[in-house]
């Protein structure tokens, strides 16, 4: 391989310990400590969210060093971001999973890369970014470090305050991009260093100045999908694995009332049916077998998800494929049996509520109906729904969440998980946030019908009322967990059974007077279910994290 001229970082999901310290500051009685409790099994004393106690687990039981981690499905912002580079003739390589790949990472960077990419797709503040820059700053004190995606675009979204300089010069790197694309901002970048030309005049950087970061020029991106279509060809099966992720649009159709991400991701833009095909015809051929859509909702517009179906059947790549789905947009029988014969194996079901009421203070365009008929539907067809609630919506009652209990009883989606509501100012709801008397943000909040910490009091109430659904954890693993285990030979049938000892864990572990005993007994259940999973090693290993 040649020396890279850029090196681009994926995801680091952080450290546990300080997520829980962050979690507790918050208070006992707050959204965050909520969600953390129902995050961690202990084992051995030590909390650890799931999959490291599937990890822990397996390792006392094989004598092996195994660290599963959905890290090792790699990150497609890197893996886009380096081929789009690689086709515009400069040569990048990626690292998936930070923590995971710090030996891989340090290689890399020994040979001196002129930039350092480093994307922030699933971070919320600055924490994971910083050890990162340290560790390149570290091996590499001559490249340029660039920061840039999702973090970089929320905290400017109110222009470079003095809040923001202080992250900026926190986070540590040379330079940020902002914008919700940036492929052309990072390759000019990388073309200007590489030449050793000064980088303050390249469109959507922030750089530094006397100490003061300063923003250039604004230039919205377009860039064609099917012209930065990935070629799977400049990458191997021990580099992505039997599980892969891949997208065919950028940007969502609708306009839900707590997400403001349409706004900020522009027109939805989709690749050709043509494109898609030759990238899963690549993926097939290189080995391949689980598939990820990250479009935000894969079935939308419905013709062309039904030409994408028409074109996996008659491809018959041999993938299984997981994806968003939006139940309102399936209007016929037709849709869900392509979707099941091209391959289709669980979906994501933004379902939000069961109350007809809320969906509508939601702007979702979907009844419950439209959800019980969804769901029923794609059961019939044995395809997986995972259904996300959010608790305490403005307008959020006992009622209303009593109705929403119900419908995940009634219904029985595979697996569920309700989250109280975060509060995005920049979000259409808070247009109306006098009328619905919406007060503060984030997961500090209050209005009219319900605060925070009440929606966090109801998350519990729910976690124990749902009984026909099985809880799925949040903290590196979610719905995109599923696919990434069946890659190692854990089906959804060998998985249900473990989660549900789970949660006879939390419930037991987490209510007044808890029985030791029993909690014990739940303990060797799962430890004993767990020894005797069949399952592929994992890439990555804790000896060399």
């Amino acid at each position: 391989m040649p020396k890279p001229d850029c090196v681009v970082i994926g995801y680091n999901e952080g450290d546990f310990h300080d997520y829980r310290l962050m979690c507790e500051r918050s208070g006992p009685q707050s959204p965050e400590w909520q969600i953390y409790r129902k995050e961690y099994l202990e084992i051995d004393g030590r909390p650890m969210p799931w999959m490291d106690a599937l990890s822990t687990l397996r390792n006392k039981a094989t004598h092996r060093s195994d660290r599963y981690h959905v890290g090792e499905v790699f990150n497609l912002a890197s893996l886009y971001l380096t081929n789009f580079l690689r086709k515009n003739g400069i040569y990048a390589d990626a690292v998936s999973l930070f923590s995971a790949e710090r030996e891989h990472l340090a290689a890399l960077l020994a040979q001196r890369p002129a930039v350092v990419a480093i994307t922030t797709t699933f971070y919320v503040n600055i924490l994971s970014v910083t050890p990162i820059v340290e560790f390149v700053r570290e091996h590499a004190p001559d490249a340029h470090i660039v920061v840039g995606g999702p973090l970089v675009d929320n905290l400017c979204l109110d222009g470079i305050t003095d809040e923001v300089q202080d992250m900026f010069h926190g986070m540590g790197a040379d330079s940020y991009v902002r914008e919700s694309q940036g492929e052309a901002t990072l390759l000019e970048l990388c073309r200007l260093v590489k030449a050793g030309k000064p980088v303050g005049a390249v469109p959507n950087l922030i750089t530094c100045s006397d100490y003061d970061w300063v923003a250039g020029l604004r230039v919205a991106e377009a860039n064609d999908l099917d012209a930065c279509s990935i070629d799977w060809r400049g990458f191997s099966l021990a580099q992505i694995g039997v599980t892969a992720q891949t997208r065919t649009a950028r940007s969502c159709a609708f306009k839900c009332s707590f997400c403001d991400y349409p706004t900020r991701a522009g027109a939805l833009t989709t690749a050709s049916v043509d494109t898609v095909r030759q990238e899963l015809r690549q993926m097939a051929e290189m080995g391949v077998r689980n598939l990820v859509f990250v479009d935000d909702t894969f079935n939308v517009p419905p013709k062309r998800f039904k030409e994408l179906c028409r074109m996996m059947i008659e491809e018959d790549f041999g993938i299984n494929w997981y994806s968003y789905f939006r139940c309102s947009n399936a209007r016929d029988d037709e849709t869900f049996d392509l979707a099941a014969q091209s391959g289709c194996r669980g979906v994501f079901l933004g379902i939000e509520s069961g109350d007809s009421d809320i969906l509508a203070n939601m702007n979702k365009l979907a009844q419950d109906s439209q959800y019980r008929v969804g769901i029923e539907r794609l059961k019939e067809r044995g395809i997986t729904t995972f259904a996300s609630i959010i608790v305490g919506f403005p307008g959020e009652s006992e009622r209303t969440i009593q109705n929403t209990i119900d419908f995940v009883n009634e219904t029985g989606p595979t697996f569920w998980r309700a989250q109280p509501w975060w509060g995005n100012p920049r979000s259409p709801v808070y247009k109306s946030k006098d009328i619905l008397g919406i007060e503060g943000a984030a997961y500090d909040w209050s209005h009219a019908t319900m605060n925070s910490r009440e929606a966090a009091v109801w998350c519990d109430k729910m976690f124990d009322q749902v009984t026909e659904s099985v809880w799925l954890p949040l903290y590196d693993f979610d719905f995109w967990a599923l696919p990434y285990l069946e890659g190692k030979g854990l089906k959804v049938d060998d998985l249900v059974p473990l989660l549900r000892t789970t949660q006879s864990i939390m419930r037991e572990r987490d209510r007044d007077g808890s029985d030791p005993a029993l909690l014990a007994t739940l303990n060797e259940k799962l430890a004993k279910d767990v020894a005797a999973l069949d399952m592929a090693p994992s890439r990555f290993s804790y000896a060399s994290a």
